[in-house]
Parts: C-alpha cells; sequence; structure tokens
C-alpha cells in the first residue's frame, strides 16, 4: 500500500509522466498506471461489512487517540500495536493485537482519503497558523491613511493577531511575522502563505518555488515550515483571508488614531487579547480556552529574536551624500569616494563607517497613501439621516472650517447639511468649501451668498493676473471683506421699529 500511495504521490503532486514513475519506483509501465490513475480507492464493496464486536465498546476510545496522535510529531504517534497494548492492559480488551491493527489501518487510510467524518477536525491541528497581508485605513497625524497589515489566523482556536506595517517589502514582512511569534508566546509548527514576493522569488515548473534568502534564514531561525498556496488560490487558506477582513472589520472600525507604528500595534494587540473572550464559531468552547490549549503546541521562541535587515556597500559621492534605494542621506563629516556599509531595518537606515560604527541613523522614507473620501456620498446619506450624521465613523475627519460651520448653531444644523450637500452637487471640494467658510468667517457666517461668492473666486482665479503688481490699492482695500450685516444700520425704520421697503426705495 505504501508504494501504491508513493506512485499516487508521483503522480499527482510532482506530476512525473507514467514512464518516468516506471523508472524512478523500477515496476512496469502498466502497474504504474494502475495505480497512477486508480480513481476509487475506497475499500472493495464485497468484504464483509460485519464490524468487529469485539472493538464495539472501545471504539471511542481509538478514534480520539487516533485524533490526537495527528497533532502529534509523527515519531510520538502511537502505532497499532501500542494500540492495542494500552486497550488490553488499561481498559481490559480481550481482542488479539490483529484486530486493532486493521481497525487503526482502516481508519487511517479513512482519514487520509477525507472520507471520515474527523477529517475537516484534522485539517486544521493546534499549533498551525495562516498569514496574510491586507489593506486597511487609519487616521495619521489628522489624515485619513492607506496602510498595510500582516494578520495571522491560528483555524483550530480562531485566535489572530494583526501586526500594522508601513509596506508588504521582506523586511516589514519578516518584522511584522517576529512580532506576531511574541504576541503568540510561540511559533507556529507550520504557516501557509500566498506566493508572495517578500517570500517567494519564483515558480518554477513543477511548482518548485525559489525563496528569498532571507526569508529562509527567518524560516531556520524559527524552525516553522512555509506551505505556499497555488497560484492564484488564496482560498487555500481560507481562515487567513477571513481572518483579515474580521480584523479590518472588527480592529480597525472606528479607524484607530495613530501617529507611529508601536502603539498601534500595542493597542491591536489588546484588541486581540480581548477578542479571545468570545466562543468559537463552530465549536462553542471560549476562543480563550482553545487558545491555551493551542499555545502548549507552538514551538518555543528562540533565545535572541531574529534581526531582518539588509546590508549594503555604498559610495559617498562629492556632494558628501550616499544613496540608498533611491534616498539621499547626507554624511557631512564623511569623505568623498569613502565606503560606507548601509543597514537597512524596516523603518530605519543606519549607516556604519568600515568599523562598523554608526555614523547617522535615519527613517526610512515610507509614503503613507492618503485616502481621498467620498464627501458627497457621505452627505447624501447625511441630508437623509441627520441624526446619525455626527456617528458616522467618517464625521470627525471633516475639515475644523466645516466642522465648526455645522455644529455653531443647532438649530440651523440641517440646513447647514443640505447647504453644503447642495455645494458638494456643483462639484466643489470640500478643500474648497473648507477655505471659504474660513475666508468668510467660518461658524458665524449667515448669508450663503457670501459664501457661493468666495467660492467662485477660488475656483476662478486667473492665474495671469497674479502677476500684475497693483501700488495703488492699499492692503486693507485689497483683502476687504465687506460685512453684509453693517448695510443693514442704514435701511430707514417704520414707527414700529421695522425696516420699512418703501421709504428705502424712496430714499434710494
Amino acid at each position: 500500500m505504501l508504494q501504491q500511495e508513493y506512485i499516487r504521490y508521483l503522480y499527482e503532486k510532482e506530476e512525473l509522466s507514467i514512464n518516468e514513475i516506471s523508472t524512478r519506483v523500477g515496476i512496469d509501465w502498466r502497474t504504474a498506471a494502475k495505480y497512477a490513475t486508480k480513481g476509487d480507492w475506497s475499500p472493495v464493496q464485497n468484504k464483509q461489512t460485519r464490524r468487529r464486536p469485539v472493538m464495539a465498546s472501545f471504539v471511542d476510545t481509538v478514534e480520539v487517540w487516533i485524533s490526537e496522535d495527528y497533532l502529534l510529531p509523527r515519531k510520538e504517534r502511537r502505532t497499532a500495536t501500542a494500540i492495542w497494548r494500552l486497550l488490553k492492559n488499561k481498559h481490559g480488551f480481550t481482542g488479539s493485537e490483529r484486530t486493532v491493527r486493521a481497525y487503526v489501518s482502516e481508519r487511517k487510510k479513512e482519514l487520509k482519503n477525507g472520507q471520515g467524518e474527523k477529517y475537516l477536525e484534522l485539517d486544521h491541528p493546534a499549533g498551525q497558523a495562516q498569514a496574510d497581508f491586507g489593506m486597511t485605513h487609519v487616521v495619521w497625524g489628522g489624515e485619513f491613511k492607506e496602510i498595510r497589515s500582516l494578520t495571522a489566523a491560528y483555524p483550530f482556536s480562531n485566535a489572530g493577531f494583526s501586526v500594522p506595517l508601513p509596506g508588504e517589502n521582506s523586511l516589514c514582512f519578516l518584522y511584522g511575522l517576529r512580532l506576531i511569534f511574541e504576541m503568540s508566546g510561540g511559533v507556529p509548527r507550520k504557516i501557509r502563505f500566498d506566493n508572495l514576493s517578500a517570500a517567494v522569488v519564483s515558480i518554477g515548473k513543477k511548482d518548485q518555488r525559489v525563496l528569498c534568502e532571507l526569508f529562509v534564514r527567518f524560516m531556520l531561525h524559527y524552525r516553522f515550515e512555509a506551505e505556499f498556496c497555488n497560484p492564484g488560490k488564496g482560498n487555500e487558506k481560507g481562515s487567513g483571508e477571513n481572518k483579515v477582513g474580521y480584523t479590518r472589520r472588527n480592529w480597525y472600525i472606528p479607524y484607530p488614531e495613530a501617529s507611529d507604528f508601536a502603539a498601534l500595534t500595542l493597542e491591536l494587540y489588546q484588541r486581540a487579547i480581548e477578542d479571545l473572550k468570545r466562543p468559537h464559531y463552530a465549536k462553542g468552547t471560549q476562543m480563550a480556552q482553545l487558545w491555551a490549549e493551542e499555545q502548549k503546541a507552538l514551538l518555543p521562541l528562540p533565545r535572541e529574536p531574529f534581526e531582518p535587515v539588509v546590508f549594503k556597500t555604498i559610495r559617498v559621492n562629492k556632494y558628501s551624500k550616499v544613496k540608498v534605494d533611491s534616498e539621499s542621506y547626507d554624511l557631512p563629516g564623511a569623505k568623498v569616494g569613502e565606503l560606507i556599509l548601509a543597514k537597512l531595518w524596516w523603518d530605519k537606515v543606519e549607516l556604519l563607517d568600515h568599523n562598523q560604527l554608526c555614523l547617522a541613523t535615519f527613517p526610512r522614507p515610507y509614503t503613507l497613501k492618503s485616502k481621498p473620501i467620498d464627501w458627497k456620498g457621505h452627505f447624501a446619506i447625511f441630508v437623509q439621516k441627520p441624526k446619525g450624521a455626527r456617528n458616522s465613523s467618517l464625521y470627525r475627519f471633516l475639515p475644523p472650517a466645516v466642522h465648526n460651520y455645522l455644529e455653531a448653531d443647532i438649530e440651523a444644523y440641517r440646513d447647514r447639511l443640505k447647504f453644503i450637500d447642495t455645494l458638494l452637487n456643483e462639484d466643489y471640494a470640500m478643500d474648497f468649501i473648507a477655505e471659504a467658510l474660513e475666508k468668510a468667517g467660518g461658524s458665524k457666517i449667515t448669508d450663503q451668498a457670501i459664501i457661493w461668492h468666495l467660492l467662485y473666486q477660488l475656483s476662478n482665479q486667473d492665474a495671469s493676473l497674479g502677476s500684475l503688481d497693483d501700488t495703488y490699492s492699499p492692503s486693507s482695500v485689497k483683502h476687504y471683506l465687506p460685512e453684509v450685516e453693517e448695510y443693514d444700520r442704514l435701511m430707514p425704520k417704520s414707527k414700529g421699529g421695522e425696516k420699512d421697503a418703501t421709504i428705502l426705495g424712496a430714499t434710494v
């Protein structure tokens, strides 16, 4: 049977031809073809269907042992003989060793072929993980920014951890994995990934992968096994994909505010621990209990953490600068032509001299992409649901001038929402609206005509007129903004105290 399975493996996994299998195994090609293309591996139908009566009361015990063994390294699993001895010595089993061996062999075949009901549980043993990058948003320095998140899922317990990162390069990737191991208190025995460029250089024939040297070193340091999905088959790590979506919806909403990755990482770790208090979606047991059990199956952390760094030798140019990955750094104390060693971390660059003494340290210049907000779409919702507008996840991102304008007058709140909505539908950008409100006096302005006028002025500025040198008009006149309310004082009033339009017309 072992040879038959090997033939099947060569045909399905390594994609060898029938002749190649025949040569490698040393068998006739007809025999190779028979087992390579065999479709039905189930036990023959005419065999004896009677269950072994002597095993009846011990089946549950053996099933538990077989299931447990799949969670252990192969060399620590019970053999059929060991199972028979345990049954005989501790449970009063009176049957023969042959009976136990036959039953254990049959059950293991069923589990391997996916026919047993226990197979789905064994598909995700404790101590295995799936990892994937995702894209999410945060409030960074008061702006809506796009970042990456490396998320690891543990399917057995449904636990997971997420690390925010500025990019998906190999240094960010390995640093994120290291933090996940430290959060987990151990290292998963096996991790499934996509064919991400941070780990895989290329994929050749027969699914042979060339891995990045730094990633291989990382694997050896932490002693885990990497497993990769087939190209374009991200569904092969469904737990990881689901966890990325879950963390984005539950841990990154409402959008967290951050100014550095360390603080944001700590906040997400606390949310991950808090998340363990809920019950497992399928097992019903609290996830914290399952996670405590799963942690026992993790590999211990090494004494020293891995340092994901890359070294590059560069030369100081005539401007006393060095160029690293298209970025220039000043080294005024270095000699022109001197060789410098650049030590690249995920978040910084260290420049070292020939004695590896640090000359300078610079932050790596990641540019977090700003995420434009569809204010037109959101204000359409705000107008329909004004009571809930303030509870929108994006309401707090309104420019201060717009926010103050809306909040200054509670009674006029709905009307002001509609006014901003009207401006947006006229294709005025939110920045223009904020600038016009700022110039008009912000929340104090009550005449919408002034805002319309300022918006027209801002959006129709003639750049050619900017070069004219106006030396006659004083600055107080150039930048004068009339206050319409002041003109009301000039309007005559009737005896009742109200403005008299007739008298006003006569005066004019």
